[in-house]
């Protein structure tokens, strides 16, 4: 399994894109640091990192779908996949293999992204304390207007904003990994990824106006993936019908439900190719 895992992660290393990503992110990032740097003079790295997250995190979700939406049907589109299925494993050793690599490189792209707009930051500005209280600049409201997050500090909401983020994270990928795996074609598959999470990111407060009205839309994972990513990006509120807990459960069940899917269909699918 492991030398499957070792095998994956050469593949993704090879590819040009790999790198070409968190470079690309990156220079948004700097770019981002200097415009806020010359309208806000005094904004510190800690209060620029939760100000510009929501763009810096969906470019990372962005590109890591991209990733998992080539990784099984690229094989196929390239013709490849009959080079793995004469190896001595499992089909579902495979394709575990492909997840675990998937999922390692959109942790491992957040982590970079963060570390490196942290120092970015504050070198453009100025190191700030994670010990500050950010309810001022980054306020998050209830239903009636009152501030939620009042005396949180800026590490407790970069901690939180992570947790939220990496749920997010884990499960468009996967998503997208699902498409791949049951999809030959890799751009169909590339497609319907990136069309789920512009859905999700443009439509998303639709189907939170459809959760207060109609109570079983919160069981659809679209509703309850919005708000998680509404979390992620600091922008957290109440929602009628919908708490942390549920939408975590939700999201659970489907993510099961997904990678049954994946597993199932890629065990017994034709791979002539």
């Amino acid at each position: 399994m492991m030398s499957l895992i070792a095998n994956e992660t050469k593949k993704l290393t090879l590819r040009f894109s790999t790198w070409l990503y968190p470079l690309i992110i990156l220079a948004i990032v700097l770019a981002l640091s200097a415009s806020y740097k010359s309208f806000i003079p005094d904004l510190d790295n800690v209060q620029l990192m939760l100000s510009i997250n929501s763009i810096s995190m969906f470019l990372v979700a962005l590109f890591s779908i991209v990733v998992a939406s080539a990784v099984v049907s690229s094989e196929f589109s390239y013709g490849t996949i009959k080079l793995l299925l004469i190896r001595p494993y499992q089909r579902w050793q495979i394709l575990l293999s492909k997840y675990i690599v998937v999922l390692l490189y959109a942790v491992l792209l957040t982590l970079f992204v963060l570390i490196m707009s942290y120092v970015i930051g504050g070198i453009i500005t100025s190191f700030g304390s994670l010990s500050q209280d950010i309810s001022a600049i980054n306020p998050t409201y209830s239903e009636n207007g009152d501030v939620l997050n009042a005396s949180q500090t800026a590490l407790h909401a970069l901690s939180s904003q992570l947790g939220y983020f990496l749920v997010q994270l884990i499960f468009s990928s996967s998503i997208a990994f699902m498409i791949s795996s049951l999809l030959r074609s890799q751009a169909l598959a590339v497609g319907i990824g990136l069309f789920l999470l512009f859905v999700n990111s443009i439509a998303g407060g639709i189907t939170l106006m459809l959760v207060e009205q109609f109570q079983w839309f919160k069981y659809i994972f679209m509703a309850p993936l919005y708000y998680i990513s509404m979390n992620a990006n600091g922008l957290g509120m109440d929602v009628k019908g919908l708490s942390p807990g549920l939408a975590l459960g939700v999201l659970a069940v489907y993510y099961v439900v997904f990678m049954a899917l994946s597993f199932i269909f890629f065990q017994k699918r034709d791979v002539s190719v």
